[in-house]
C-alpha cells in the first residue's frame, strides 16, 4: 500500500517596484520625495512567501533603502529584512499563517543626507488549512 504525498508548492515571490522622485517643497524649499509602488498594495496568500521591494528608474541612483520596521513589532509573520549591498533591494520572508495587516515602514536616504519614510501595508490572507 502506498501513500500519496502532497507536493510542496514552490516559494511565492512578490516583487514590488518602487520609485522615489525628488521634488522641492514649495514652502520650505527642502527636497521631499514622491514615492510610488507597483503594485500599490500586496496581499500574500501562500505560506512562506518572499517579498522584495526594489528601487527602479527614474529613482535617482543615490537613493537607497536604509531600514525597515514593522508594526506590530512583536509579530511572528515577517523575518528580519535584508538590504542588498547596492541598497536598491530590501527582501524579507512572510510566514503568512495569520490573517492580518502588517504596517511596514521603509526608510530611505540619499547622498545629501535626506531621509524619508513610506508606510506600505502587507496584507496576509492565508489559505484555510
Amino acid at each position: 500500500m502506498s501513500t500519496t504525498c502532497k507536493p510542496t508548492p514552490p516559494t511565492e515571490f512578490t516583487n514590488v517596484l518602487v520609485t522615489a522622485i525628488p521634488e522641492k517643497d514649495s514652502v520650505t524649499g527642502k527636497t521631499k520625495y514622491k514615492t510610488t509602488f507597483s503594485p500599490e498594495s500586496i496581499t500574500i496568500t501562500t505560506n512562506d512567501a518572499v517579498i522584495n521591494y526594489q528601487l527602479v528608474e527614474p529613482t535617482p541612483k543615490d537613493v537607497k533603502f536604509k531600514k525597515m520596521t514593522v508594526k506590530p513589532e512583536d509579530n511572528d509573520q515577517l523575518s528580519v529584512p535584508s538590504i542588498s549591498k547596492s541598497g536598491k533591494i530590501i527582501t524579507f520572508s512572510d510566514a503568512n499563517t495569520t490573517k492580518e495587516t502588517l504596517a511596514i515602514s521603509l526608510k530611505f536616504s540619499d547622498s545629501a543626507g535626506t531621509e524619508f519614510v513610506v508606510d506600505p501595508d502587507v496584507n496576509n490572507d492565508p489559505e484555510p488549512q
